[in-house]
C-alpha cells in the first residue's frame, strides 16, 4: 500500500510539472509600432508627411486598418486596408500630402486570428 501511494503522489508530481508547463509565446495581442509621425511632428499644411512603421503579432495577422480622421469634421482624408491575412510582420510606408490647417488623427487598428485587438492613435497638428 505504502508504495501505491508513493508511486501515484509520484506521478501526480510528474504529471503536474509536465502539463502546467507551457511555452510562452509572446503578448497576446499585436503590437503596433509608429516610426513616423509621431505626436510632437511639425506639420504645415500641404506638407507630405510620411507615415511609417510595423505592425506584428507572435501569431498572425488578419487585418490592419489605417485612417486619418480631420478632427473638425469628422471627414477621412486616406483610409488603407492592405493584405495582411497569415503574416506575422507587415512594414507600412505611405506619403500623404496634408489638408487645411486642423488637428488630425490616425488611427491603426491591427487584429489577430485569435480575435486580439489593438489600436494606436497620433494627432497631428497641421498649422
Amino acid at each position: 500500500m505504502k508504495n501505491f501511494l508513493y508511486s501515484v503522489l509520484l506521478i501526480s508530481i510528474f504529471s503536474s510539472l509536465f502539463f502546467s508547463c507551457t511555452k510562452y509565446t509572446g503578448p497576446d495581442e499585436p503590437v503596433i509600432t509608429i516610426t513616423t509621425p509621431t505626436d510632437t511632428t511639425a506639420i504645415n499644411a500641404g506638407d507630405t508627411i510620411q507615415i511609417k512603421g510595423t505592425v506584428s503579432d507572435n501569431k498572425d495577422l488578419h487585418e490592419f486598418y489605417l485612417t486619418i480622421k480631420n478632427n473638425s469634421n469628422d471627414s477621412v482624408m486616406a483610409y488603407e486596408n492592405p493584405y495582411v491575412h497569415g503574416a506575422k510582420t507587415h512594414n507600412f510606408d505611405y506619403f500623404l500630402i496634408t489638408g487645411d490647417s486642423a488637428i488630425y488623427t490616425l488611427t491603426i487598428k491591427v487584429l489577430d486570428h485569435e480575435s486580439h485587438s489593438i489600436t494606436k492613435e497620433v494627432l497631428l497638428h497641421v498649422n
